[in-house]
Formats: C-alpha cells, structure tokens, sequence
C-alpha cells in the first residue's frame, strides 16, 4: 500500500472512530478488484489510491475529494558516476562548444594578425601560419585572462580590437563555461522521456484495469499492463519499458521507501486526479461520511498528516 493508500487508512479510521462505526479491513489485489467489490455489494467501503473518473462515477457513488494530486510519469535516469561524466566529455554537444570556441579564438587571433603583421613582426610576423598561430595564441591568453603579455598588439586598430576582444570575452568565456557545464552534469537527471510528448515513441508500462490503463488507451498510446504497480516499477528499474503511467503519489511513495536513485517521477502531471472513498449508489453512508470528511479535511490534524507523507515523498 502506497501514499494514498496509507493515507486513507488512517483518514478512514478517524472517520469510523468520528462515526461510531464498526469495520473489517480487507485487502484485495488491485483498485478495480475493489471497486467491483463495493459495486457488487462484498464490500460498503473502497478506500485507498482511488480516483475518480466518469466511468467510475457512472458505477459508484464517490464522498468528497480526500486528496488532489493525479497520473504521473516514472522513468529511468541515466546513469551517474565519473564513467558517465566522462563520456559526457565526448559527447557532440561538448564537442560542438569546444569546436565553437576554437573557431572564435581563430578568428580573433587572425584579424589581429592581419593588422599586427608589419606594425609588430617580432611578435606576430614569420609565416601566416606563424603568424595565425601567434594570433590564436594572444586571443586564448586574453579570453582566460592569463595574460602572460609575450604578445600584445601596438597599432591603434590592434588594441581596440584587443579591447573589445577583453570585454566579449567575458560573455563567450562565460556561455561556454555553461555548455561545458551543462554537458557534464546533464547526466545526473537525463531521461529518455520528459513529458507527456515523449509517451508515444518510447516503452510504456501500467498497471491495467485502472484510470492510467483508461487515460493511456484515450490518449492512444500503446502500453504493456502489469498486474500491480510492484511489478510496473521493477519493469522500469530494470529497463523492460522506459516509463510507468500510474498515480503520481504512489510512485513516488514506493522510490522513496526503496531508495532507488535510478528512477524518477517527473515532476509535471500527466492528468490532475482527485482521490476519494467510493461506496454503492445510494449508500446510506455517503451523507454521514461526507459531513465527517470535511471536518477532518479543515483540521489540523489532517494538514500534518498530508504534509508528513507528502514529505515521504
């Protein structure tokens, strides 16, 4: 049983104790299990990580809404580590900005030498490729601001562009200082799925016969069902399917009681859901269980409660 789940368990017996209500808790195996349990009399009750949906509601009469959250998408992250790291170093975005930076530098350096050449040919004369070289090399001292001054321009148009090459370089050194950055540490929270966008071109996974199962099939997108959201979550630790559809709350719940650092729950819903207890059409417990629900749902008691599991989280 996960967050929603431990959740309406304790709301449920600060409900039944407010009620003076008698009960017998028992598990079945999945939500629609228990739905269908409630719809065909087994059971009065359903409580746990339920949302509602219009076929539900169509089937079950559902109290006020215990808890907002809603679908969340779970998916693998790239392996971290200085293995990782390192061939990020290799990667075409690394690449393209050292490549970017070097191509700056050689312009620099070369219209420096162009204007440095007769003016200065102790320092940038020899051949062009001496001289192209000199320039490359005064342009890259300059943009770290090393400045080991064994060349520096001395016509007037040689120092203002040195000038002016000072001041960019704090806006190039900078913006490649995040490319590199962002090349390197990119690794720690790269998935291969970002969004809802992603869904239909990758592996996806849920559990089936629920509202993530209905809401994949209404978007259209292929999924593979598990039986339970144990065995979803295995699939995308171990990386049988790229991502899990299933309530946002639940997974997160699970990653944080298992430690996994190699799965996430991204952070936007798929869908907004509202969780709430189901029981028959017409029950006669619905009008008692609602006036009790809003009386927890004002205290403060239940603000702990939600904030203690949301930081379980």
């Amino acid at each position: 049983m996960a967050t929603a789940g431990h959740i309406s368990v304790e709301l449920w017996e600060q409900l039944a104790s407010q009620l003076g209500q008698d009960y017998r808790l028992r598990p079945y195996k999945s939500v629609g299990d228990m739905l269908n349990a409630v719809e065909q009399g087994q059971a009065d009750v359903a409580i746990g990580a339920i949302s509602v949906t219009a076929d539900r509601e169509r089937r079950l009469d559902f109290t006020q809404p215990m808890f907002r959250a809603g679908l969340g998408i779970a998916t693998r992250t790239s392996p971290s580590g200085w293995m990782a790291t390192l061939r990020s170093l290799f990667s075409w975005k690394f690449l393209s900005a050292v490549l970017a930076l070097g191509l700056v530098l050689l312009l620099v350096g070369f219209v420096v030498w162009l204007l440095e050449r007769r003016r200065n040919p102790e320092q940038f004369g020899g051949s062009v490729r001496q001289g192209i070289g000199s320039g490359f090399w005064w342009s890259a001292v300059t943009m770290t601001t090393v400045g080991y001054g064994d060349k520096a321009p001395v016509t007037a148009a040689g120092r203002t562009i040195g000038l002016v090459w000072m001041f960019a370089s704090i806006i190039t050194i900078s913006g490649f200082t995040a490319a590199i950055a962002s090349s390197v540490t990119v690794n720690q929270l790269q998935t291969r799925v970002s969004g809802v966008a992603d869904l239909p071109r990758v592996k996806v996974g849920t559990v089936q016969s629920t509202s993530a199962a209905q809401w994949l099939d209404g978007q259209g997108i292929r999924f593979q069902p598990y039986p339970n959201i144990e065995q979803a979550m295995r699939a995308v630790a171990l990386g049988e399917v790229d991502a899990v559809v299933y309530d946002a709350p639940v997974m997160r719940y699970m990653l944080r009681q298992r430690h996994d650092n190699n799965v996430l729950v991204l952070p936007q819903l798929a869908r907004e859901e509202s969780y709430a207890i189901a029981v028959a059409n017409g029950s006669r417990l619905r009008e008692p269980l609602d006036q009790a629900l809003l009386s927890i749902l004002a205290s403060d008691d239940w603000r702990a409660l939600v904030n203690r599991y949301q930081g379980a989280q």
